[in-house]
């Protein structure tokens, strides 16, 4: 048990774990699919939930809690088997520091926010292999990735790019109709030291990875394939720091397109069989946990309408102006994560630092949520560019060129302002010149605006197209000339603060006098800056 996953214990923190563990007597067959085991927990408010029990070994079987409520909560057992059936028991939460779940903020369902109500700055990261067993530097990956400000790690089950079979238990005796679980065990393991030493970090839990056939397993009606997804549910979603991605980087086809095993390098996956997995598993989720699928780079997300998806999830490429988050955002009223762009070891930009900084900044602006990547972490340990290892460690020895560097000083930003990106809207156009040059964000009132100003030494010419065109964001550096801007903003008395996203530091707080709707302002020094205006109360 780890400090927020309590057991015997009486009492539980809220937006902790409890668990409950039963002990069957022997002779019960196949634990995972000749079983049946549910608990209902009541809430002190009355209220019930009804949750799978799963499989932990031996004559063990556990149901899981999660603590969203304060007071005394009780429970009972129900099961076909007499010994685990029609037991009770109570236990008592109490208040913590604690955050609690990943949802959408509830003043504007575009962002997210901890189940506290906290605003939640996503700085994405991803880690795919943390949670696989054979990667031993887990640890050091999941210190150096919070000390570098990551919020999220995109992570998957699989062992294997396209193989999620370690999950399933082979040989001889039982072929695939049983879990492994010592397999099961290790991603738990993993997730709770997680939620015991950074209970802040959400984990985006991807079951398939990248498995099309496991999908279509599902879909045809697996009894083991639907069962894994039942178990990783029972198992996991009562822990306060995750939320679901079905599957990841597939190129979604019709459900009457003939089959075939890959698209350029991508698996194959039918909408529909996406579309049956994610109504499963929203169908039975107890605890709210939020629910999205991957798909593959340049397709946009084809689940926008599915009553299911939480979250509309995205992959491209150079996206420094942010038109694909803004082209969603007009789409939905949900969050638009930026999951995958370039990774400083895939297709990776000349000058990495500037270019993620220049990413974060631009996606955040335009109301979505960034996402970095960094070592080729799908691809097992090697000891260079491969697997799960700290990212300063990875700077270190070179393997990595700083791309993450700067993305404490977005926390900064927003810690010393208390500004959120909670009611804010993309503002591109009160900048004379392209998202290229300029991204802004105003609030509803227009009295705050926030203007990054990219400064970047090319941009002209920009016109990709796919994986072609032509990326000025590949080879772009930070300018080394001053920039300015001019803005139409309403009439009024501001304070002008610049910030430097390089160094976390402020420069300067001048009172500034907007005439006309219009006001040219220009930043301290060279490079990048972020310009905040504030307009001053009557």
């Amino acid at each position: 048990m780890g400090r927020h996953l309590t057991e015997d214990a009486q009492t539980a923190l809220r937006y902790g774990t409890h668990q409950v563990r039963l002990r069957a007597q022997s002779g019960f067959g196949n634990p995972y699919l000749d079983l049946d085991l549910a608990v209902v927990f009541t809430r002190p408010d009355s209220s019930d939930v009804r949750v799978d029990g799963f499989y932990d070994g031996g004559d063990d079987f556990v149901a899981r809690a999660y603590c969203d409520t304060v007071g005394t909560w009780r429970w009972r057992s129900e099961s076909s088997r007499p010994e685990l059936s029609g037991k009770t028991g109570s236990f008592r939460v109490v208040p913590s520091r604690l955050k609690g779940k990943l949802t959408l903020h509830p003043d504007d369902p575009t962002q997210f926010a901890r189940a506290d109500g906290s605003w939640f700055l996503h700085i994405g990261d991803t880690g795919y292999r943390y949670v696989v067993d054979d990667e031993l530097k887990w640890k050091e990956y999941l210190e150096q990735a919070v000390a570098a400000g990551f919020t999220k790690i995109r992570t998957w089950f699989s062992r294997a790019r396209c193989d999620c079979q370690a999950l399933f238990q082979h040989d001889g005796k039982y072929g695939r109709v049983r879990l492994n679980l010592p397999y099961w065990r290790e991603i738990d393991r993993r997730l709770v030291y997680a939620l015991d030493h950074h209970p802040d970090v959400i984990f985006q839990l991807i079951p398939f990875g990248e498995d099309g056939d496991e999908i279509r397993r599902y879909g045809d009606g697996d009894e083991l394939s639907r069962y894994m997804v039942r178990y990783a549910q029972a198992r996991f979603s009562a822990f306060a720091n995750i939320h679901w991605c079905i599957s990841n980087d597939h190129k979604i086809i019709d459900d009457n397109a003939p089959e075939d095993d890959s698209h350029e390098g991508n698996p194959r996956a039918r909408w529909g069989h996406i579309d049956a997995i994610a109504r499963d598993m929203a169908g039975r989720e107890p605890w709210g946990t939020l629910l999205t699928s991957h798909q593959m780079r340049f397709s946009g997300y084809s689940f926008l309408e599915c009553d299911w998806s939480d979250i509309v999830t995205i992959e491209d490429l150079g996206q420094v102006t942010g038109h694909v988050v803004l082209k969603y955002r007009s789409q939905a009223k949900k969050p638009v994560v930026l999951d995958e762009d370039r990774y400083e070891c895939w297709r990776p930009p000349q000058h990495d630092r500037f270019f993620f900084r220049r990413l974060m900044w631009a996606t955040l602006l335009s109301g979505g949520h960034p996402t970095y990547g960094g070592l080729m972490t799908f691809e097992g340990y090697d000891g260079e560019t491969k697997g799960i290892r700290g990212y300063y460690d990875a700077c270190e020895m070179g393997l990595l060129e700083n791309g993450a560097h700067d993305f404490r000083y977005i926390h900064r930003f927003f810690s010393d302002t208390g500004l959120s990106c909670v009611g804010m809207e993309s503002a591109d156009e009160i900048a004379e010149g392209p998202p290229l040059l300029y991204k802004a964000m105003r609030d509803e009132t227009e009295t705050t605006f926030i203007v990054y100003l990219a400064n970047p030494d090319s941009w002209e010419g920009h016109a990709p197209d796919g994986f072609g065109g032509v990326h000025t964001d590949e080879a772009a550096d930070v300018s080394s000339s001053t920039p300015s801007v001019a803005l139409t903003i309403p009439d009024g008395e501001y304070s002008a603060a610049w910030y430097c996203p390089s160094s976390g530091e402020w420069r300067g707080l001048d009172a500034v006098t907007v005439a006309e709707q219009r006001v040219e302002l220009t930043a301290p020094d060279t490079g990048d800056w972020t310009l905040l205006l504030r307009r001053c109360s009557k």
